[in-house]
């Protein structure tokens, strides 16, 4: 599976949107940009996509209201045990509230991996940071860090989140 992003002002996206109303698309803001993303098996309706692969999915994204994106980049060295340890990660949201579905992205044309997790609404994923789950991954991110004596991060892990365009 193929998952698309395109950046852009709200209007922009929407009406993208809206012209490819088939395709299986989603669209989010916060208080930098929006963003559409497009999941396919085919090649991407966008222009000029940011691309990855979709190494987990988890649950289907259009009902969602909230989303968190984690970015993390990884060395080279580094990318199989990432992708292996990240693969093994998607039940630590399974069970909590407000929990709608996850993926996790490998990017095509960068070091920097995306891992999102999308919510019935901000709270219940604030929620879930304060929750055991969260440090399963917290520790997951901290033994990934150690378990080769060296990181495997190119850079600093950071996250940004977005609400649904649509449930405005």
């Amino acid at each position: 599976m193929n998952f698309y992003m395109a950046f852009g002002t709200i209007d922009f996206l929407i009406k993208l949107q809206e012209k490819h109303r088939r395709e299986n698309m989603t669209a989010f803001y916060n208080n930098e940009t929006a963003i559409l993303l497009h999941e396919t098996t085919k090649k991407s309706v966008f222009a000029a996509p940011r691309k990855y692969e979709v190494l987990t999915a988890i649950g289907e994204i259009e009902s969602a209201t909230f989303s968190a994106f984690t970015y993390v980049p990884v060395t080279e060295e580094g990318k199989p045990l990432f992708e292996y340890n990240i693969t093994q990660m998607g039940s630590v949201f399974q069970n909590s509230p407000g929990f709608i579905a996850f993926r996790s992205l490998r990017p095509l044309k960068s070091d920097t991996y995306i891992v999102v997790s999308f919510w019935e609404k901000e709270s219940f994923y604030l929620d879930w940071t304060r929750s055991e789950s969260f440090k399963q991954l917290e520790q997951f991110i901290q033994k990934t860090k150690a378990g080769l004596n060296q990181t495997i991060f190119s850079g600093p892990v950071y996250t940004k989140t977005f609400h649904s365009i649509s449930d405005d």
